[in-house]
C-alpha cells in the first residue's frame, strides 16, 4: 500500500505527519532519544527489517531530524545523530508516552520514569499553558486563522466555530 502525500494539505499536522507520521519512525525516535545511534543496535532494539529501518533512517536523514555521521570509535560504521530539529520533537514523544501511560497502562505501573538531571527530582508533564501558566484543554482555546492559512485551513477553523 503506497502513502498519501500528504504535502498537498497546508497544514502543520499534515506536514509532521508527513515526515515522522510512521510509527516505526517514531520508535526510532525514541530510540535515538535513549541514545541508540547505529543501525545494528536500532535493528536489534526493534526487531525490524532492514529494508524498512533503512528506508526510515533515510527518510529522517532527508528530513535533517537525524545526522548520519561516520563513527568516531570505528571508522567503517555510521552512526545517526539527532539534529537541532529531531531534539525539538522530544515533547511530541513526551505527550505520546503519557497518553499511552494513561490510556494503554501495562498492569505492573509506569514503564519508566522521567527525572530532571539536575536534582533527580519528576519532570512534570508536557501540557499547554497560558501566558500566565494556567493548564489549557483544547476547550480553553480559541483559533483563528493566521497569515499563513489558506482557505482549507480557514474552513476548518470555521467548522470549529459552528461546534
Amino acid at each position: 500500500m503506497s502513502r498519501t502525500d500528504l504535502t498537498k494539505f497546508d497544514c502543520s499536522v499534515a506536514q509532521t505527519l508527513d515526515q515522522i507520521g510512521e510509527w516505526w519512525t517514531l520508535l526510532i525516535l525514541r530510540d535515538a532519544f535513549h541514545g541508540i545511534k547505529r543501525f545494528d543496535d536500532f535493528q536489534t532494539q526493534l526487531e525490524i527489517s532492514p529494508t524498512v529501518l533503512s528506508a526510515r533512517l533515510q527518510s529522517l536523514t532527508k528530513n535533517g531530524i537525524l545526522e548520519k555521521r561516520k563513527s568516531q570509535t570505528d571508522g567503517r560504521a555510521f552512526e545517526y545523530v539527532l539534529t537541532a530539529k529531531g531534539l525539538d520533537l522530544y515533547p511530541v514523544l513526551l505527550s505520546l508516552m503519557a497518553w499511552g501511560d494513561k490510556y494503554a497502562p501495562n498492569d505492573e505501573g509506569p514503564r519508566m520514569e522521567l527525572l530532571d538531571k539536575k536534582n533527580l527530582r519528576p519532570i512534570q508533564p508536557v501540557g499547554v499553558h497560558a501566558e500566565d501558566g494556567r493548564a489549557l484543554s483544547a476547550k480553553d482555546v480559541i483559533v483563528r486563522p493566521a497569515q499563513g492559512s489558506d482557505e482549507r485551513m480557514t474552513s476548518l477553523i470555521n467548522y470549529r466555530k459552528k461546534a
